[in-house]
């Protein structure tokens, strides 16, 4: 669990601050046809990725423990994908901005939702209270 988020906390620290320092390159390696006209939104973006890498180096240090912050991560990597389809088939942006989907999203939804399910259990489980 502990080396899945520092895995994704490293692709996040490595893909956030490449949006951030070079919008457009990263805009066009993202699959967009031509780089978004408000490049601050789009820095935006890979600050709020960076700040998700943050977060998951942080819950790798006790997967169980910060389990709602896998939680967040996984939902946002649910529904990124699905705006970001909404958008193309809305003829928002071009399809190709879904080629990274599979890389940056789906391959955390198993281990994100497995940390969650055991974050879970693991709170709902009776403490053990001590001799009698």
């Amino acid at each position: 669990m502990r080396i899945c988020l520092w895995v994704a906390s490293l692709q996040c620290l490595i893909w956030g601050p490449l949006i951030i320092l070079a919008p457009q390159k990263s805009a066009l390696a993202y699959g967009y046809a031509e780089p978004p006209q408000d490049l601050f939104l789009w820095q935006g973006m890979g600050l709020i990725i960076t700040l998700y890498g943050v977060g998951y180096a942080i819950a790798g240090l006790d997967p169980l423990r910060h389990w709602l912050t896998v939680a967040v991560g996984l939902l946002a990597k649910i529904l990124g994908p699905i705006g970001m389809t909404w958008a193309v088939l809305q003829g928002q942006t071009s399809s190709g901005v879904l080629k990274l989907i599979p890389v940056h999203d789906v391959i955390w939804w198993f281990p994100f939702a497995l940390i969650v399910i055991r974050g879970i259990r693991c709170q709902l489980r009776p403490v053990e209270s001590g001799p009698k």
